[in-house]
């Protein structure tokens, strides 16, 4: 009898920590993000449970759920969880993620609570882009850098946010008068949207509709720049050196401009060559380039058309390109550096017909 018992013991001690069917349980949701954008096709999504009841530390894992090549959102998931781990007064939350390649492309930025008190409905989560700020987040958060597409007519202004694509008011007081009069000295008709970059909060502000609840509002503490030939882009696929007509926008972090009756300043990298071609804003040119890694080199020369204006930034064009030792693409974006480390120029992918 004695040994009989002490094999129970045994038993017993051997099961406990395990997840009997009764302790299996699950916390459904679905996530989605609000640009209108198509992931990679081998991206990937997850959803977690975790223990974040000490502030400053490791969250404690206790559940999650990929999906491989996730696809379109919104993604429906199910974590599953061992119910019995779960400790009264404790707090849990869901946190969702989508990465490429091991590089974080969409994550949730706010606590979404679950269990312990929390509602049992199927949670409903926003991800934005990694790295860049949420609108909610934003308010009260203090000022930080806005990129976004600004339009201005008949005394209303918005601007369209590259972290999410949400249009949002942008209220008339801080540094708005200066972000207006850049606005009005590039644009070249009326309502056309053009990239700004702000320092700014987005705060919760009274809708023009009294029937309507506050709305999201882009307070401009401080104007930065205007970028008349650039886009937000597209952030999510990177659009490939080769093949692709990349505009010159920016040189030397200066706005360009393009001549009337000139083409823009652009290079198209030949697909299966080495050949580079393009135009520098007066005259046509050609050459070779050569990559490694990430680095790039090219070789330019060009046609010997004398042009009344622009020459300068074409001699800048063509010098920065002389100077190239690396390349960045993030999105529809190129940026070439010198050895130095230095931005010579930027480029934006357009589409072509």
């Amino acid at each position: 009898m004695d040994l009989n018992r002490t094999l129970f013991v045994l038993l017993l001690a051997s099961s406990v920590g395990a997840c009997t069917p009764q302790d299996s349980a699950t916390i459904e949701g679905s996530a989605t993000y609000r640009e209108r954008i198509a992931l990679p096709p081998d991206a990937q999504f997850e959803a977690t449970l975790e223990d974040v009841s000490v502030a400053d530390a490791p969250a404690e894992v206790l559940g999650s759920v990929t999906i491989d090549s996730a696809g379109f959102p919104p993604f429906e998931f199910q974590i599953p969880y061992n119910a019995s781990k779960i400790e009264e007064g404790r707090q849990y939350a869901v946190r969702a993620s989508v990465t490429h390649n091991g590089q974080l492309l969409f994550t949730t930025d706010q606590v979404h609570p679950v269990l312990d008190g929390a509602t049992n409905e199927p949670l409903d989560l926003m991800m934005i882009s990694a790295g860049r700020s949420s609108t909610a987040g934003a308010a009260g958060g203090g000022a930080s850098e806005r990129l976004g597409m600004f339009s201005y007519m008949a005394d209303a202004a918005s601007i369209v946010l590259c972290s999410d694509g949400e249009r949002i008011p942008v209220a008339m007081e801080g540094d708005f008068a200066a972000l207006e009069s850049a606005y009005l000295g590039v644009r070249t008709e009326g309502g056309q949207p053009i990239l700004v970059s702000v320092e700014g909060d987005v705060v919760e502000r009274p809708s023009m509709e009294e029937s309507q609840p506050p709305r999201p509002t882009l307070v401009v503490d401080k104007f930065v720049a205007v970028w008349p030939r650039e886009t937000c882009g597209t952030p999510m696929a990177d659009s490939p050196l080769r093949g692709t007509y990349w505009k010159l926008v920016r040189l030397d972090n200066e706005p360009t401009t393009v001549l009337d009756g000139e083409r823009e300043p652009h290079l198209i990298f030949d697909s299966s060559d080495t050949l580079v071609r393009g135009h520098s804003g007066c005259n046509n040119v050609a050459g070779s380039f050569s990559t490694a890694g990430d680095s790039l080199s090219l070789n330019l020369v060009g046609t010997l058309k004398a042009c009344m204006e622009g020459m300068d930034q074409e001699k800048s064009f063509l010098d920065a390109m002389s100077k190239t030792a690396r390349y960045e693409i993030d999105g529809s974006h190129l940026e070439v550096f010198a050895d130095s480390g230095n931005a010579l120029a930027r480029f934006e992918a357009v589409a072509l017909d």
